[in-house]
This record gives C-alpha cells, sequence and structure tokens, in this order.
C-alpha cells in the first residue's frame, strides 16, 4: 500500500474470521485510527483489537426484528463517514468480500467523493468462492449465473438451465425487513413456482452455508427443486442455493469449433 493511508478503507474480512484476511488488509487495518466492522460473529471485536485499540460494532445497532434494512445500511455509512471526518484514517471492516452482497460498502464509497474523503476498497474472500470450493465447480467452463432471490421474483427474470446457477439470500425471500425468525414454508411456494418454469420438481438443488468458524464444517445438502418448502427450517439468510444445469446446450457453431484446432486459423487471429 501507499505510505499514506486513505481516508476510509473498505476491508473484507472474507467469511472465516482470521483465517481468510490478506495480508494487505491487515496492513490496511493496522494504518486505522478505528476499525468499524460488520461481523456478527462473537470473537470479531477481540480478534480486530489486535490491529487497533478503537473498535466498533456497527451490527447490533443497524439490524433490528422487522426494521427496514436500506435505513440501516445508511445509518451505517453515516457513522463510517463521521468517523473518518473526525479521525481519518479508519476502517470499514466487513465480513465477506467488501463489495458482495454488501450495500453499505457502496453508499460510503459514493458519499466520500462528495465530503472530499479518499476510499480505497480491499478484496476479501467472498461466499462465492467458498461456495465454488466447496461445489468444485468452475465457472469458466460452462460459465455461471446468479441472482438475489427476491429480485428474481420481483422482475421475472428467465433462466437458463443449461448453465449452473446460484440464487443468492433464499432465506430472506420475498421481505425487505431483517428477521432472525424462521421460515414458514408459505415463504418458498412464489421462488418454487418460478422455478419450476425452468426445472423439473426432481431436479437436485444443493444448499449451501460456508463455514464462518474453524471448527464447524461448511454445511451443503440436496433436495429435490420441487420439495423446497420442505427445507424452510433449514433455509435461512446465509444459505445459497445451487442448481447444476438440466443438461449442455448444444454446439451451434461447427464452423467455429472447428477452427478451434486450426494452425492456419491461429495465425489468422494472432499477429
Amino acid at each position: 500500500m501507499a505510505d499514506i493511508a486513505p481516508d476510509i478503507t473498505i476491508v473484507g474480512l472474507g467469511i472465516l474470521p482470521g483465517g481468510h484476511l490478506t495480508r494487505e488488509a491487515e496492513d490496511a487495518l493496522r494504518r486505522c485510527n478505528e476499525i468499524l466492522f460488520l461481523d456478527a460473529g462473537i470473537a470479531t471485536r477481540a480478534w480486530l483489537e489486535t490491529y487497533c485499540p478503537k473498535v466498533t460494532s456497527l451490527f447490533a445497532t443497524t439490524y433490528v426484528e422487522a426494521r427496514a434494512r436500506l435505513p440501516g445500511y445508511r445509518e451505517m455509512a453515516v457513522q463510517v463517514l463521521d468517523a473518518a471526518l473526525d479521525r481519518a484514517p479508519v476502517g470499514f471492516a466487513i465480513n465477506g468480500h467488501p463489495t458482495v452482497g454488501v450495500t453499505a460498502s457502496a453508499l460510503v464509497a459514493r458519499a466520500a467523493g462528495a465530503l472530499g474523503l479518499d476510499v480505497a476498497v480491499l478484496p476479501g474472500i467472498s461466499a462465492m468462492d467458498c461456495l465454488l470450493a466447496e461445489l468444485m465447480l468452475d465457472p469458466v467452463v460452462e460459465g455461471l449465473q446468479m441472482f438475489e432471490a427476491t429480485d428474481l421474483l420481483l422482475r421475472q427474470r428467465p433462466m437458463q438451465n443449461d448453465v449452473p446457477a446460484l440464487i443468492w439470500q433464499v432465506g430472506t425471500v420475498e421481505t425487505s425487513l431483517h428477521t432472525e425468525r424462521p421460515s414458514r414454508p408459505e415463504r418458498f411456494r412464489r421462488l418454487r413456482a418460478h422455478l419450476l418454469t425452468f426445472y423439473p420438481p426432481e431436479h437436485p438443488a444443493t444448499a449451501v452455508h460456508a463455514s464462518s468458524h474453524p471448527l464447524v464444517p461448511t454445511a451443503s445438502w440436496t433436495f429435490p427443486l420441487g420439495r423446497i418448502e420442505a427445507e424452510a427450517d433449514r433455509l435461512h439468510a446465509a444459505v445459497t442455493l445451487y442448481l447444476p444445469p438440466l443438461g449442455r446446450r448444444p454446439i451451434a457453431d461447427t464452423d467455429l469449433l472447428a477452427d478451434l484446432t486450426r494452425p492456419d486459423h491461429l495465425k489468422r487471429v494472432t499477429r
């Protein structure tokens, strides 16, 4: 990193606190006058205090039962910006990757410019990285489609059932309010109906919850997609749904297929 720290460094802590933090992020946290963090882990504060003596949790004051999440994200961003204006440099440390499934980091970055504050964003291991490893899934081979569960329903997004699919935030589908309460089976009826327009009821669906504790393994289990409502008790907010391809799309451009192994075609497309 540069010798002069930015006013705000937005840091990804990874999914496994302490185990996923990069050395770049560690160096950034050591330069901070305060670390404001978003993580529910019981040991996260004590761990972050090894990098900076002033550590502030943003979780408890933001995530309140039955409260809309967006106002909480805005309040969170204001706290980070206020801290930076008063005692920069500060760190905004977020579970996972700081721009994957996180609204507050985007709010901070947008507002910082108007306030004359410099911002740096450092990547972290996201839930998606953990899922790719757990599922042995290479998105380069067959591609990858991803949707947020509620947005999928709101926009009635079409799905390509020949491409692997990840459905994020399945356990929070159909609400923008925070809750710790378990889901009823009815919560998943519309999601089930939408998915079954693209997949048969017996299509395998794998639910994955990446481990956030070194002594607890990642949880994953597979069930027929048509029985998603029966999984209601287990589909909490941190679970992602994986749908493998129903089949492979046939090759449409046979001329290109033939060109792939022709030296004369290689010469035509290179210098």
